[in-house]
C-alpha cells in the first residue's frame, strides 16, 4: 500500500507543486569587495581538455580581481591534479611580475585553494 501511495504522489502534478521543501532556503549572493591594490586578490581557473598544441593541452588562468589583468599559462592536464603543480606554474610565470597574493578565489574547491596557498608560501 505504501509503495502505491509513493508512486501516486511522485507522479501527481498537484502534489509536486505543493510539496514542502525539506532543506534550508539558500542565502543571498554576496559580492566580492572592491579592492584598491592590484594582485592582492586573484582568481585561478583552468581550461582543460583542449586540442594538443606544442605539447600542451590546458591553460591556467590567473586574474587580478582589482584590475582584471590576466595571465594565461599553457600547461599539461596532469599538472591540474595537484595544487603543488599549479603553485609552481604561478611562481614561474606570475610571481616574478606581481608577487604573492594575499587571497585566492577559485571554483576548484576550498581544499585546492588551501593547498595552493600553502605551496605558494
Amino acid at each position: 500500500m505504501s509503495w502505491y501511495v509513493g508512486m501516486y504522489v511522485s507522479h501527481c502534478e498537484l502534489c509536486l507543486r505543493t510539496k514542502i521543501q525539506h532543506r534550508l532556503p539558500t542565502g543571498e549572493l554576496q559580492p566580492l569587495p572592491i579592492l584598491e591594490e592590484c594582485w592582492v586578490v586573484i582568481s585561478v581557473d583552468f581550461i582543460l581538455e583542449l586540442l594538443e598544441s606544442g605539447g600542451y593541452n590546458s591553460i591556467m588562468v590567473a586574474v587580478d580581481s582589482a584590475g582584471k589583468h590576466s595571465h594565461f599559462i599553457e600547461m599539461v592536464t596532469t599538472v591540474t591534479g595537484t595544487a603543488a603543480g599549479a603553485a609552481n606554474l604561478y611562481l614561474q610565470n606570475v610571481w616574478k611580475l606581481h608577487g604573492l597574493p594575499r587571497k585566492v578565489v577559485s571554483d576548484c574547491g576550498l581544499q585546492f585553494v588551501a593547498a595552493f596557498m600553502k605551496e605558494l608560501y
